[in-house]
């Protein structure tokens, strides 16, 4: 299945990138915009390509269907974080 945006950017949901995502010294920020994997329950701070420090509250454990181009280290409680391309 392909998303595309108002911009007319097209977004896979078949993923042939995982990547993990280390929050331990500072922010992880993507040069393109991925989804994410959660592994364990918590908030998960990011940036979407058009909106900026949004936290997302108990996200549970699966894929999160919003695309990302940025985790914040402080304000992301959630763990074992997968960048999904």
């Amino acid at each position: 299945m392909v998303l595309r945006n108002d911009r007319g950017r097209q977004y896979s949901l078949a993923f042939s990138s995982l990547t993990s995502v280390d929050l331990s010294s500072t922010d992880a920020t993507f040069t393109e915009p991925v989804q994410l994997y959660i592994g364990t329950t918590g908030d998960v701070k990011v940036d979407t390509p058009e909106s900026t420090g949004v936290t997302l509250k108990t996200v549970p454990v699966g894929i999160l269907p919003v695309i990302v181009t940025k985790v914040y280290k402080t304000g992301t409680s959630a763990e074992e974080i997968i960048a999904l391309r």
